[in-house]
């Protein structure tokens, strides 16, 4: 991932910046409720691959701004939500597009229940997202090893 975002540094023009979009928590929560009142039901399992993919993409960004390779102009984070109509719905969402993430039955059985006594309630997957602006380093010579061979900036 570092590779990348050397990669990244040198395509933008000099004027650019790089958008760092992603989960800021890999784990998200199932929420019933309204605008007004909402409640956690669950969470999804989530395997550990997607973890440590959360965590390596953490070091990779920790390691550029280290190198000075980019600047952190700034950060925000954000709740984003996907909502659905019934408990199976996210379910069979959440399987057919995320690879390391599933609602297990008791979530999607809690999901449905409540529901079920709150008329006019919602359902939503909540995602908590950061969005970083990164610019690169005023620096134009930084030399940076990667991958046993030398990238110079």
């Amino acid at each position: 991932m570092v590779d990348a975002l050397c990669r990244a540094r040198v395509w933008l023009k000099s004027d650019g910046y790089l958008i760092d979009l992603r989960p800021a928590d890999p784990i998200p929560e199932v929420v019933v409720g309204s605008t007004e009142q909402s409640h956690a039901v669950g969470v999804l399992n989530v395997e550990v691959e997607r973890h440590q993919r959360h965590a390596a993409a953490d070091r990779a960004l920790a390691t550029v701004l280290e190198r000075q390779l980019f600047v952190l102009e700034g950060a925000r984070e954000f709740m984003f939500p996907r909502y659905a109509d019934t408990a199976h719905e996210l379910r069979d969402y959440i399987a057919s597009k995320w690879k390391e993430t599933r609602m297990d039955e008791t979530t999607c059985r809690q999901a449905a229940e409540a529901l079920s006594v709150q008329p006019g309630a919602r359902l939503w997957l909540r995602e908590r997202v950061a969005i970083r602006r990164l610019r690169p380093h005023d620096t134009v010579h930084n030399v940076v090893a990667s991958g046993g061979f030398m990238l110079r900036f």
